[in-house]
C-alpha cells in the first residue's frame, strides 16, 4: 500500500513523531516560538548574508520579513478602495503553521473567504523567495490586487530601474567599526532584483509613504579621520539601553554655546560608515562639522515613543572623540511635531497649554549642517521666501523663555512626493523624482471565481554591486520547495524528544534547536570546518567574527541535533592552536583575534577539555575524543604556565583579563574594586578544576590511566586550595582574594566581597563540601539576593551595583545558570535544579510571546531579553530541560 503514497507522506511517515513537530504548529502571535530565519548552513555564505526576522505579532504592523539594513519584505491586498495591510485590519490574522531555521509557512486571511497560504524560504545568503496561494472560498468572484513591496526603513533604495515585472535596484549596508578594525571582509554596496513571476505585475516606485517627506539618505565620510566626535548611548528613565533609530531616536549638538548652528542624526559622521544611531543604540555626531576648533558643546538626545529627552554639556579637551552616555529622564521641552512642507509653506501642530516659541532650520544639500533661519515664532507656519534652487531640509525647535531649545522634529524637505499612501488610495501617483526609495512595488490584479486558487512566487536576490549580475534569480524560480522542507525534517529527526515538558516549554525547546543551527556558517576561509557566530542576523561585528570558548557551551545541546557540526566548531579550535597550547581569544573563518595586553596573549575561559568531554559523551567518536584530548592538554599546559604569576598554585586572569573572564563589562569587582589580574580567581580555579576533571575522564576513555592519576591528583589540590583560600564563613559564599595576601580586601577591608554568580563555581566543579554546598543553596533561595523570579542574575539583587537590564551586574545569563543546575543536579538537589530550570524558561518564555528572540541575557525580574538577538548561547536552555527531565 505504501507505495502508492505521496512522496512527502512517505518521507513523514518514517520519521519520528516529535522530529515533525516543526511541521505541525498552529502557532498565533502570542505562541513562544522563534521566527528569525536565515539560508541553510550548505548555502551560507559569511561576507553578504541576508536574513530576516518574521515579524506577525505586532497588529499595528503588517506581517513583515525585516532585517537589519537591507530593507523589510512586505505584503498587502487592495480590495476595491480596502487596504489591507496591517494585521489587526485582516479578517484573521497569520498564524504559522511551520517554522524551521529557513522557511516558514503560515496562513492568512486579509477579508472574510479569501485564505492566502504563504511559504517563505530563505534559499541562500543571496537570494530569498516567497510562494503565495490565494483561494477563494466564498460563493462569489473575488476580484483584489496583490502588492508585495520592499520597504527601506533605514538606507534609503537607489539607482532603481524597471525591467518588466522586475526592479533593479541598490543599497548599501555599510560595515561597523568592529568589522573594520578587524580587517574582515565585507560587502557595503549591493546590486538586488526584486521580481514577480506574474508577468502581469508592474513596478512601481516610491520615494514617501503615509504622508512622510522624502529625505536623503544619511550621508558618511569613513576616510575623513573623526576631529571632535561626540558618542555613547541612549538609556531610557530605568536604565535599559535604547536600541530604536532615528527618527524614532534623535540627536541635537551645537557648540561654544550658539545654537544658531546645529547638526542632528541626519547629518554624517566622520572617520565611520556608520550612521549617527547605529543598529546597537550607539551613537555619534562629528562637531567638526560645525567648527573644526570647537572648544564646548551641548549635545541632546530624545526617544519620540518614551517623550523623553536629556542634554549635556561638555568641553572638548583635545580628544578626537568624546563619551557622553544620556539617560533620557526628562519631559523636558515639547518636540515639535506634524512638520509639513508644502509649496514653500511650513506647518505644524502647537503643542497646547505650553508657552513657547519656534526656531526654524534649513539644510542646504550636500551642506551638512543645519542654520537657523528665524526664531521667536509664536505662530505654527513659516514660509520660506527665499526659494532655494536646490534640495532642501527644514526642521523646527521648540524654544522656552529663557533660550533653551528642544530637541528639533522630524525633518522634511522640499522634494516632490511620490508618495506609496496616495498609490494605495486610488489618486493619480507619479513614479519617483529623487535619485533614492522608500518603497519598491509589483503590484499584480487578481481575480478569482468561487474555488479558484491563483498563485505566484516573489523573489529577491542580492550581490556585490562590482559583480557582474548573476541568474540567482532565475534560478530562484523554479527551486522545489518541498525537498527543502524535507531536509530540515531529517535533521530535526536526530533531536530527542523532550520528556515532562508543558507546552510552552516544548516550544522554546524546538525555538532554540532552530536558532542555534542557523549561527552556523560552512568551511570558509581559514576554517577547514563548519563553525559558528555568536549572532547572525542582525549581523554585528562583535558577535559575527567567530567562535570563543564560553559561546561553545552552547554545544552541550546543539550537539543532539548536529553533533558533526558540533565536533567540527571544537575542532576550528585545535586546528588554529599555537605549538605553546595558547588558543587566540576568538577564532572565524577570517579572523583569528589576538589580543595582547601588557606583553600577555589573551585566551578565553578555559573550558575547552570540559566542552570537548561532554560533547565526546554525546557523540561517542573516538577520532574525536584522541583528536582533542591531544588539544586539550596542550591547552592546559598554556595555563598552568602563563597564569599563576606567583607560583603559589592559584592562577589569576591574564593578557586583557576582563575579555578572558568572560564577564566582559559592568562586573561589580572590575569596576569598583580593581583590574582582575590582581585577584586569585575563584571562578578561574574551578574551571581548571572541571578541565582537569574532564582531563582525567579522556584520558580513562583512552586507556591512558598513569595520566589520569596525575589529572586527578592535580584537581585534587587545587580543589583543596579553594575550599582553604576563597570561602567566607561569614557570608557562607566564595569570592575572590587579593593575589598577594589572599585576604578579601583590596582598596580597603572586605572590598572583594561581592556576591557575584562567581560565587557559585565551586558548586558546578564539584569542590564545595556538603555543608557549604547547603550554604549555597540558601543563598540560591532567598528572594532578596539570588533567588529571582526569572533566575539567577550575576550580581546579587542586594548590591548597590545591580542593575537588572545592566550587563554582568544584574542579567540573568543563561549558561550560567547552566552551570549553576548541573551543580545542584550534581549535590543531589534536584528539585531545586528543576526549580530553577522552570523559572529561567519562563523569563526565556514569556519574552519569545513578545517579540519572538532569543537574546544574550534576560532581566531576572521581568519579561525582557537584551541586547543582542539570535544569541546562540541561550540555546542551553535546552540542556537544562533536558537534564532535570531525565
Amino acid at each position: 500500500m505504501t507505495k502508492h503514497l505521496p512522496r512527502l507522506l512517505l518521507v513523514l511517515l518514517s520519521l519520528p513523531a516529535s522530529a515533525q513537530y516543526l511541521s505541525k504548529l498552529q502557532a498565533d502571535a502570542r505562541f513562544p516560538l522563534y521566527t528569525t530565519y536565515a539560508a541553510a548552513m550548505e548555502r551560507s555564505n559569511f561576507v553578504l548574508d541576508e536574513g530576516y526576522h518574521f515579524r506577525y505579532y505586532l497588529p499595528t504592523a503588517g506581517a513583515d520579513f525585516t532585517t537589519d539594513t537591507g530593507g523589510d519584505w512586505c505584503l498587502g491586498f487592495r480590495l476595491g478602495n480596502r487596504w489591507i495591510y496591517r494585521i489587526q485590519d485582516m479578517h484573521r490574522p497569520p498564524v504559522i503553521t511551520t517554522s524551521y531555521p529557513d522557511l516558514v509557512e503560515y496562513v492568512l486571511y486579509p477579508v472574510e473567504g479569501l485564505r492566502a497560504e504563504i511559504r517563505f524560504v530563505v534559499y541562500s545568503s543571496t537570494g530569498s523567495f516567497m510562494d503565495i496561494r490565494l483561494t477563494n472560498e466564498t460563493q462569489a468572484p473575488v476580484l483584489l490586487e496583490l502588492v508585495p513591496f520592499l520597504r527601506s526603513s533605514t538606507n534609503h533604495f537607489h539607482s532603481a530601474k524597471k525591467e518588466s515585472n522586475r526592479v533593479v535596484f541598490g543599497h548599501e549596508e555599510h560595515p561597523d567599526g568592529w568589522t573594520l578594525s578587524h580587517k574582515l571582509p565585507y560587502a557595503d554596496s549591493l546590486r538586488n532584483v526584486f521580481l514577480s513571476t506574474d508577468a502581469r505585475a508592474q513596478v512601481r516606485i516610491f520615494n514617501a509613504e503615509v504622508g512622510q517627506s522624502p529625505v536623503p539618505p544619511v550621508g558618511s565620510l569613513p576616510q575623513k579621520p573623526a576631529q571632535l566626535q561626540v558618542n555613547g548611548r541612549l538609556y531610557g528613565p530605568t536604565g535599559d539601553r535604547l536600541m530604536d533609530r532615528a527618527p524614532v531616536a534623535r540627536l541635537q549638538l551645537y557648540v561654544d554655546d550658539d545654537p544658531s548652528v546645529l547638526i542632528t542624526e541626519n547629518s554624517p559622521v566622520w572617520g565611520t560608515a556608520q550612521p549617527p544611531i547605529d543598529p546597537d543604540g550607539y551613537y555619534r555626531l562629528e562637531a567638526a562639522l560645525i567648527r573644526p576648533n570647537a572648544r564646548t558643546f551641548r549635545m541632546a538626545g530624545f526617544h519620540e515613543g518614551l517623550n523623553r529627552m536629556v542634554s549635556d554639556t561638555g568641553i572638548f579637551s583635545g580628544k578626537k572623540t568624546q563619551r557622553i552616555n544620556l539617560n533620557l529622564k526628562e519631559t523636558g521641552l515639547p518636540t515639535v511635531e506634524g512638520l509639513v512642507y508644502q509649496s514653500g509653506k511650513l506647518s505644524w501642530k502647537a503643542v497646547p497649554g505650553v508657552r513657547q516659541t519656534y526656531a526654524v532650520y534649513r539644510r542646504n544639500y550636500p551642506e551638512t549642517v543645519y542654520r537657523r533661519m528665524t526664531r521667536g515664532l509664536r505662530q505654527t507656519e513659516f514660509r520660506d521666501r527665499t526659494k532655494p534652487a536646490g534640495l532642501v531640509g527644514y526642521v523646527v525647535a521648540a524654544e522656552n523663555e529663557k533660550g533653551r531649545i528642544g530637541v528639533q522634529s522630524r525633518e522634511v524637505t522640499n522634494a516632490a512626493v511620490a508618495d506609496f499612501d496616495q498609490f494605495l488610495s486610488g489618486k493619480k501617483c507619479p513614479d519617483v523624482l529623487t535619485p533614492f526609495a522608500r518603497i519598491l512595488a509589483l503590484p499584480a490584479p487578481v481575480s478569482l471565481r468561487p474555488g479558484e486558487t491563483y498563485g505566484t512566487r516573489i523573489i529577491r536576490t542580492v550581490q556585490k554591486k562590482n559583480e557582474a549580475p548573476n541568474d540567482e534569480a532565475v534560478r530562484l524560480q523554479t527551486i522545489d520547495y518541498q525537498p527543502l522542507k524535507q531536509a530540515n525534517e531529517r535533521l530535526f529527526a536526530n533531536v530527542p524528544a523532550p520528556k515532562g515538558l508543558t507546552p510552552e516549554q516544548e516550544a522554546l525547546y524546538w525555538s532554540s534547536f532552530a536558532m542555534m543551527r542557523q549561527t552556523f556558517y560552512p568551511p570558509e576561509g581559514k576554517s577547514k570546518q563548519n563553525y559558528y557566530v555568536f549572532s547572525r542576523e542582525p549581523t554585528w561585528g562583535w558577535g559575527h567574527g567567530g567562535q570563543v570558548f564560553h559561546e561553545s557551551i552552547a554545544m552541550l545541546a546543539y550537539a543532539h541535533l548536529d553533533p558533526v557540526s558540533a565536533m567540527n566548531s571544537q575542532r576550528v579550535y585545535a586546528d588554529r592552536q599555537y605549538p605553546n597550547g595558547y588558543i587566540n581569544y576568538r577564532t572565524g573563518s577570517y579572523l583569528d583575534e589576538i589580543i595582547e595586553h601588557n606583553g600577555e596573549l589573551t585566551s578565553s575561559a578555559p573550558w575547552y577539555a570540559y566542552l570537548n568531554w561532554e560533547v565526546y559523551r554525546m557523540t561517542k567518536d573516538r577520532d574525536f575524543l584522541r583528536e582533542m584530548y591531544a588539544s586539550s592538554k596542550k591547552f592546559y599546559q598554556f595555563y598552568m604556565t602563563q597564569r599563576d604569576k606567583d607560583g603559589d598554585g592559584l592562577c589569576e586572569w591574564g593578557g586583557e583579563a576582563v575579555l578572558e573572564s568572560v564577564r566582559d563589562a559592568l562586573v561589580a569587582v572590575w569596576d569598583e574594586v580593581g583590574f582582575p589580574t590582581n585577584f586569585e580567581s575563584v571562578d578561574l580555579n574551578c574551571m581548571l578544576v572541571m578541565e582537569a576533571k574532564s582531563l582525567e575522564n579522556m584520558a580513562r576513555e583512552l586507556g591512558l590511566d598513569d595520566e589520569a592519576d596525575r589529572w586527578r591528583e592535580d584537581y585534587r589540590q587545587r580543589s583543596r586550595r579553594i575550599e582553604e583560600t576563597f570561602w567566607d564563613e561569614t557570608n557562607g559564599f566564595y569570592y575572590n582574594v587579593e593575589k598577594k595576601n589572599h585576604t578579601f580586601s583590596f582598596k580597603k577591608p572586605d572590598d572583594l566581597k561581592r556576591d557575584e554568580i562567581i560565587g557559585f563555581m565551586p558548586l558546578w566543579a564539584g569542590v564545595a563540601s556538603p555543608e557549604r554546598a547547603a550554604r549555597l543553596v540558601q543563598k540560591l533561595k532567598n528572594t532578596a539576593e539570588f533567588g529571582r523570579r526569572y533566575g539567577v542574575p550575576s550580581l546579587s539583587a542586594k548590591d548597590s551595583y545591580y542593575n537588572a537590564k545592566g550587563y554582568w551586574n544584574g542579567p540573568v545569563w543563561v549558561e550560567w545558570n547552566f552551570l549553576i543546575v548541573r551543580g545542584l543536579l550534581d549535590y543531589g538537589y534536584r528539585t531545586e535544579a528543576r526549580d530553577l530550570t522552570n523559572r529561567v524558561a519562563d523569563g526565556m518564555i514569556q519574552v519569545l510571546k513578545q517579540d519572538h528572540n532569543l537574546w544574550e541575557f534576560y532581566s531576572p525580574d521581568e519579561p525582557w531579553g537584551g541586547y543582542h538577538k539570535t544569541y546562540i548561547w541561550a540555546g542551553i536552555i535546552n540542556r537544562m530541560l533536558l537534564d532535570v527531565n531525565e
